[in-house]
Formats: structure tokens, sequence, C-alpha cells
């Protein structure tokens, strides 16, 4: 039985859900646009009604005055309700994009929202998030074999839906660095399933995010600026000319007035007062231009970077990690400090000669750079603190989107106790239509699966699938399962061995190092999971069965837990020896070639097909009759093995 014919009314009625949820998005977004449109021409109406009201009532200068400066706050007003209707507008813009994508993904499909790729580390300045407790780091070999950053579909692009580069290095951290705490993992898993289940909240909270999309170099050049911001030089000479620029002001405009009525000797008193301006400017333009000028592009950076943080605060509950989150969030809100931020880097955004004029009379570099060094001095580690909360819940909205819209998922049940059991497992990355479920059940009396059958029958799928779903599960998500029960462990893994000139790596040499892990395990306080497909395969035949009988007959004697796939007959046989069992995958064999079912069954596999195949596809005789002999003769001379042991 495929996946397609499972959990049908639960899926179904998210479907509904999602699709009702998209049209009310949508009749409220064309209202949001009427809206925007009505405040649009109203406040161009009250500007030409400022610029022409004077006309008709220039007979009266009061009355004229008084109608221009009504005319000039309605149109004050008329700005101010326009840019709210613009940002509603924008707001409702997103949230119909989330739930474009998330109907895009409901049901399993296998399709990236978002990008594949393995985010970069950026700059050393990485976000602190949630404490993990124990982690068990992944290496690159099961980033490899787990398919985590494949192309053109890998797991960690199935899973992101992440809008910063801040997420995106989170979710990167996240599956990376699966928990071994039970506690932990347990405490995440209610964070994610909270957001799974609130799926109007979680919506929300994306949408808020996505207004920081495309904006990676300028996230990063941030959090850069916030950790490396520091006070002008020359404290003195700044304080003197900050207190100067008041009555610097003040005399300016009395010489362009008086200079206006046509009292020139004000000029001269002038151009002093700018010359004296213009050299203490000059004493510190320099560092001054260097602390202003990188924050110039980043208003609309920060006020996305506050959207996100407004939303995070309002919506998150009060408890658990998510508690934690909100209340480093709020922080930045209820002091109003990413507002405070965006509003001073707007001043830092003009130019031309007012901008030039208002230097040299009033030092405005020197205030702007003043206010926005304060600002992030003052707060550095509530901004960068509510950055690393907004981090982690995209990395926590990205795996709860997977929750929700996978076809066949549990919340799987974390234990102390020794055991890995599976049932109804499928693979996420094969479409459900035509994945098949299978079953797994490790525990200290049955430690060890070896797990027989020819080439194509799903061998290999099989232990990806128990690896994708024990990393899922450690990672505090759903595993795409019936149900599932796992006690924390370390996943190593030995599926697609690469060999590696620059490390002077052959194939064997890489996978010896590989399964060298589960047989001394750095860390002999956490328990293993191991998954190999084909053991030694880069060496000659006589050596690969006697490594692996022996290496396999080390693990079933572990206290680990590992699945091993096999063609050898003899490793088979070591699952006599107790603590292990043997299971296999079978194929009919039919005039169009041999028909998989993909189930795995009780025992080990007793067909070959390999000779079958070569003849249907027309090998000579004499070909198939030497491949048969050397079968007969290696099988009357394989390795014994003694079972007494």
């Amino acid at each position: 039985m495929t996946v397609a014919s499972e959990h049908n009314s639960e899926n179904e009625s998210k479907l509904t859900w999602m699709e009702k949820h998209q049209r009310d998005l949508l009749q409220l977004l064309e209202q949001q646009k009427q809206r925007e449109w009505r405040w649009g021409w109203a406040r161009i109406f009250t500007f030409l009604a400022a610029a022409s009201v004077w006309i008709p009532l220039r007979e009266s200068p009061p009355v004229a005055g008084g109608a221009v400066l009504g005319a000039l706050i309605l149109f004050a007003f008329g700005v101010k309700r326009h840019r709210r209707a613009r940002l509603e507008r924008e707001s409702g813009q997103r949230l119909v994009e989330m739930t474009r994508e998330s109907l895009q993904r409901c049901g399993g499909t296998v399709k990236i929202i978002r990008s594949g790729c393995r985010p970069d580390d950026g700059e050393p300045h990485n976000l602190s998030g949630l404490p993990s407790g124990p982690t068990a780091p992944l290496t690159a070999q099961e980033w490899d074999d787990l398919d985590l950053y494949a192309q053109p579909a890998g797991i960690f692009g199935l899973i992101n839906r992440t809008s910063t580069i801040w997420g995106a290095r989170h979710l990167r951290d996240f599956l990376e660095n699966p928990l071994v705490s039970t506690t932990y993992i347990i405490q995440r898993q209610e964070s994610i399933k909270w957001l799974a289940q609130t799926s109007d909240k979680r919506v929300r909270l994306m949408a808020a995010a996505a207004s920081l999309r495309d904006n990676d170099s300028k996230l990063d050049s941030l959090v850069k600026l916030i950790h490396t911001a520091d006070n002008l030089p020359s404290p003195i000479l700044r304080r003197v000319m900050r207190y100067w620029s008041i009555p610097s002001t003040i005399l300016t405009c009395i010489g362009c007035i008086q200079a206006a009525y046509g009292n020139l000797n004000w000029l001269p008193f002038i151009f002093l007062l700018c010359g004296v301006n213009s050299v203490a400017l000059l004493q510190i333009f320099k560092p001054l231009r260097s602390a202003v000028k990188p924050w110039q592009t980043l208003s609309p950076t920060v006020g996305g970077f506050h959207i996100a943080a407004q939303q995070a605060a309002e919506n998150l509950p009060d408890t658990g990690e998510l508690g934690q989150l909100r209340l480093q969030t709020s922080a930045v809100i209820d002091k109003d400090v990413l507002l405070s931020l965006r509003n001073r880097i707007a001043w830092s955004e003009s130019g031309g000669i007012m901008h030039a004029m208002c230097n040299i009379v009033f030092f405005y570099d020197l205030h702007v750079a003043t206010a926005i060094l304060n600002c992030v001095l003052n707060h550095r580690d509530e901004i960068l603190t509510a950055a690393g909360a907004i981090a982690d819940l995209e990395a926590l909205n990205s795996l709860a989107c997977f929750a929700w819209e996978q076809p066949l998922t549990c919340w799987p049940q974390i234990t102390d106790e020794p055991v890995l059991s599976i049932e109804q497992g499928i693979h996420p990355l094969i479409e459900p239509q035509k994945v098949v479920a299978n079953c797994l059940n490790l525990e200290p009396k049955e430690r060890t699966w070896i797990v027989s059958g020819s080439n194509m029958a799903g061998k290999s799928t099989f232990l990806r699938m128990i690896g994708v779903n024990t990393l899922l599960s450690l990672t505090g998500t759903t595993a795409t399962a019936g149900t599932m029960i796992i006690q924390p462990r370390k996943l190593i893994t030995d599926l697609r061995i690469r060999d590696d000139l620059s490390k002077h790596e052959s194939y064997f040499l890489a996978e010896v190092r590989q399964v060298r892990r589960m047989i001394c395990p750095e860390d002999k306080g956490i328990p293993i999971i191991g998954l190999i497909d084909e053991l030694f395969r880069g060496t000659n035949s006589q050596d690969r069965v006697a490594a692996g009988i022996a290496v396999v007959s080390h693990l079933i004697d572990s206290t680990g837990f590992f699945v091993v796939a096999t063609h050898e007959q003899s490793l088979s046989e070591l699952a006599d020896k107790g603590n292990a069992t043997c299971y296999h995958f079978h194929e009919d064999l039919t005039n169009s070639g041999p028909i998989f079912d993909y189930h795995l069954k009780p025992g080990s596999a007793t067909r070959r097909n390999a000779l079958e195949i070569l003849s249907r596809e027309g090998y000579p005789e004499n070909v198939i009759h030497i491949a048969r002999t050397h079968i007969n003769y290696e099988t009357n001379n394989q390795p014994r093995i003694d079972k007494t042991e």
C-alpha cells in the first residue's frame, strides 16, 4: 500500500483550510489595495489644495494662511494614513505568498520552495541561539549519505522555508547538530508542535520574516556593524562641536534673514562662521563618514527586522522555548529600539547641497552618527539577541511547515530506553503516490538487522529512510512514519563513500575510516545508530567478505544499533549468533524484467537475479555459463563462520 492512500481525511482538511485561508487573504488584500489607492489620491488632492488655496483667498491673508495651514495638516494626515495603508497592503501580499508556498508543498509534494544549498558561515559574528543541550554533530559523510544538500532536491531544501540568511544558518545548524538529550528534544518538539498546530499564527510569523527576503548581504552587514560599533574619536572636540552647533545654527539663520532684508553687513560674519565650522568638521570628517556611510542603506532592513520582531512579540506563547523567543523580541519592541534605530538611519540617507550646508552649519552627520551609535551601543546585546531569536524562529517555522505539510507524519516518542522503532516509515524525498512504507524495530535483544536483496530492490532507500527519520526525530520535528519510538543516539552512516584525492584517501581507505567511527566511537557515553550499505566495496572479494564478517560480528556484540545492507550471504548467516535478524527485499522476474514491491520481508534473500538479467539482455550463453560456474565455486569455498561462538 502506498502512502497516497494514508491519512487522506486529515490531509484534505489541511488543504481545504489553507485554500480557504488564502481566499480570505486575497479578499482582504483587495480591500487593502483599494484603501491604499484612496489614501494615495487623498494625499495628492490635499497637497494640490495646500498649493492652490491661497490664490482665491489672497485678499484676506489670515484666512488664506489658515486655509493653507489646514490643507497642509490634512496633507500630513493623508501621507501618514497612506503609508499605513501601504504597509498593510505589503503585509497582505506576504501573507498570500506564504499560503501559496504552503499549498505547493501541502500533501508532501517534493518541491523546493526556498534554497536547497548549504548556507555559508558568513562573517565570524554568528548569532547566538536557543540553548540546545548536548548534540552529536553529523560529518560531511552523513550530509552526503542522507542527501542533506542534494540537488535538485535534498532534505534541507525540502524543509527550508526561511526568508533570511540568519534563519537558513540556524536551520542548517539544527540539522547538522542533532540533539542527544531527551529533555531538550522534547522541549524542541513542543515548540515545533505549537507552531505546526497554530497555522494562522505560523503563516503570520513567516510573512513578517518575508519582509527581509533578498536582504542577505544587508543582514550580514547589519550584524557586523552592530558587533563592531564604537564611539567616534576625539570626544572633547565632538562634545564642543555639538554644543556649538546650536548657537551656530541660530546665528546663521539670523544672518541669512538680515541679508535677505538687505543688511549685507552680516555676510562676512556668515562666511567666517562657515569657515571655522568647516575647519572643525575636517578634523573628524573621515571617521565621521566611515561611521555614517555603512548605515545609509540599512533603514529598510532594520524596518523589516522590526516587523518580524513585532509579530514574534505579539503572537508567540509565554512558555517554553517560544516564550524565550517572545521575551527576546519584546525587549527591542517594548523599548522601541529597532524603530528608533530605523528612524535614525533614515536621517543618514540625505545628500546633495542642502545636506552639505547642514553639515557646515549644524554638523548634521555628527548628530546623526552620534544618535545611531548611542542607540546601538546602549542596546547592542538586546538587538543581537533579538536577531538570534528571529533566526531560531525561522528555523522552527520551517520544521513546523514540514510537519504540517507532509501526508504521513508522527511526533516521535523520545525515551531513555534502548529502542528504535519505526512503523510505516517512508522517505520524504519520494513522491507520496510512489513511496512504499516499511518498518524497523531494534532493541537490546535484536540490535542488528542484516538486510539482503538484489540491486534496485530498496535496500539503500530503506537505510536512508531510517537515517532521515532518525535525524528528523533528533531535530525535534515529525518523522515521516506512522509511529516512531527512539532513544537519542549518535547517527553514523556508511552509505555512499567517495574517495578524496585532496586527503590522499582511496575509496577503501575512506570507508575504513568511516566504519572505524562505529567500531571505536569517540564518545562512549552516547549510544550509536549505524547504517552500512555494502561494507568494504572498495577491496577484493575475499578481503571484503573476511573483513565484513569480522566487523559485523563486532558490531553485533556491541551496544549500538546497526542496519547493514549486503549482497553477501555469509554476512546474513551471522544472524545465527544472536542479537541480529535477517530481512530481505524480494522481486519477481517477468518477461518485461524484474518487478519490485519494495516491501521488507523476514529472512535472507535466496534469489539471485543478476545472471537472469544478463541473459534477458542478450548476453552470450558461454558468458552466463562461466558466471554460474564461478558462483558454484565461490559458494563451496566461502569463509566458514563459527556459529557456536
